[in-house]
């Protein structure tokens, strides 16, 4: 295994001795040519900082959009010359996205990250037909879970955007969470479809529904493991998968969680950052381009992580 890469034996999120370090990612991602990333209305001091932060780890090139009055006072303000660093004037913030989709649909443009800009209009502004992202497929988002103090990766589908999504958007975001882990280094990625149950049962639709969307999965991706359904701990605990009598290539070892709805997804996501000291680094995949989605909640190392898991290759 190279020095970088972030480590998979299959022991689980709170369970496994090996440390996800964060640096390892950002060492995987970083590249003496990075490139062009458009952070969208770049005119807060935390933008700007997580932008170059990324540019001095050779994350991304930034592009920054925005009023550029704003983003070269800001930019002062933090000690950041930008020397070399390319910005497109906008006058707002619907003028912002709408700058970035042009630029984007120009050519050279490699994924978008969310600035000082609401996320309705963000994300409003990308998914039109016009803009070219979606190419016809299903957007979900990845909270890419970083543990603290060791263990591994858990990556959750979909706890931001897909209020409740159905079953080809869900069979959508186990097959993206896939390919993400192997990008990060994962050989074989196992993906568990949550229900609250491991049964089959008529009476709770997300049952049936895992027990389809694992089927879908496994016929598109042979190359990673899907089951469901699952409940939360027989998915990541082996004990619990072990003492239950669960046994397949997914119980007790899942790096993948799909999960029935939005509510579901954000209470498991913010329950493992404020009970279990996790990293959320969330962003949006199954586009022609990722979409890095930030909380100005969202700690630095959670924006950096993100930016990293956008750009690996």
């Amino acid at each position: 295994m190279l020095e970088n890469e972030t480590k998979f034996s299959n022991n689980g999120f709170l369970f496994s001795g090996n440390a996800s370090d964060q640096q390892a990612l950002i060492k995987k991602a970083s590249t003496d040519n990075p490139k062009k990333f458009i952070f969208v209305r770049a005119t807060s001091s935390t933008v700007l900082k997580t932008a170059r932060e990324a540019h001095e780890l050779k994350l991304v090139k930034p592009v920054l959009v925005g009023e550029q009055e704003i983003i070269e006072k800001e930019a002062n303000f933090i000690g950041w010359p930008l020397k070399n660093i390319e910005i497109i004037a906008a006058r707002d913030e619907e003028n912002a996205i709408s700058c970035a989709v042009n630029l984007y649909q120009s050519g050279n443009i490699s994924g978008f990250i969310k600035g000082n800009i609401h996320t309705d209009i963000f994300m409003g502004g990308l998914v039109k037909r016009e803009a070219g992202i979606r190419a016809g497929r299903r957007l979900v988002h990845v909270f890419v879970m970083l543990p603290p103090n060791g263990g591994e990766p858990l990556l959750i589908s979909d706890a931001a955007i897909n209020i409740k999504p159905d079953i080809n958007t869900r069979v959508e975001a186990a097959l993206v969470m896939a390919k993400m882990l192997r990008k990060m280094g994962c050989a074989r990625p196992k993906v568990a479809i949550l229900s609250a149950t491991e049964s089959i049962l008529p009476a709770m639709t997300s049952s049936v529904e895992a027990d389809e969307i694992a089927s879908l999965a496994r016929e598109k991706d042979p190359d990673a493991d899907f089951f469901g359904p699952l409940s939360f701990d027989l998915a990541i605990s082996p004990e619990a998968s072990a003492e239950k009598g669960i046994i397949n290539k997914v119980a007790g070892k899942a790096n993948a969680l799909v999960v029935p709805d939005i509510v579901s997804g954000n209470v498991l996501f913010k329950s493992l950052v404020w009970c279990a000291g996790g990293l959320a680094a969330g962003l949006v995949l199954g586009g022609a381009v990722p979409i890095v989605l930030t909380s100005r909640s969202d700690p630095a190392e959670a924006r950096l992580a993100a930016i990293a898991l956008a750009s690996l290759k």
